[in-house]
């Protein structure tokens, strides 16, 4: 089964400034992903070239340390992970395990790429959307880590 890429976009927090046409043209540069129950989306350490955009199902992301791997979070339906690998292609600095089956769209380099060769106004646009999203995750970051030190 093949799901509608606009119709998962439509209303997340990274997509709101789009039309729905627009949102269509965006699905066109994406690819769906299943994963089942218990595999692993991508490691800590491997090399990164997309993003994610969970369509069905839940993940957990982990984080490994000197006393084993941590979890930092879950992340459900139309949450977005893995961007920054989209934008530096630096490996993956966490890994990801699919919860539960798992559908997910993927935006990879080359479909960046393309969506900028063809759509240009487009792919600016989601690009200052996704430095917005990283910007604001990056100040909710770091008063995390003020409360952490001050406690």
């Amino acid at each position: 089964m093949t799901i509608n890429a606009a119709d998962v976009l439509d209303g997340l927090e990274l997509f709101r400034e789009f039309s729905y046409a627009e949102l269509k043209m965006i699905g066109r540069f994406l690819t769906q992903i299943k994963k089942r129950q218990g595999e692993v989306v991508f490691a800590e350490g491997d090399p990164g070239d997309h993003m994610l955009i969970l369509a069905e199902g839940r993940l957990s992301i982990f984080k490994g340390g000197e006393h084993g791997s941590h979890l930092l979070c879950h992340e459900g339906r139309g949450r977005i992970v893995g961007e920054m690998a989209l934008l530096d292609r630096e490996r993956r600095s966490a890994t990801c395990m699919a919860d539960t089956d798992c559908v997910m769209l993927t935006l990879n380099d080359g479909g960046l790429q393309q969506m900028a060769e063809e759509a240009p106004l487009l792919a600016y646009r989601f690009m200052f959307n996704l430095a917005k999203l990283l910007s604001r995750r990056l100040r909710r970051t770091s008063g995390m880590l003020v409360e952490y030190l001050s406690a």
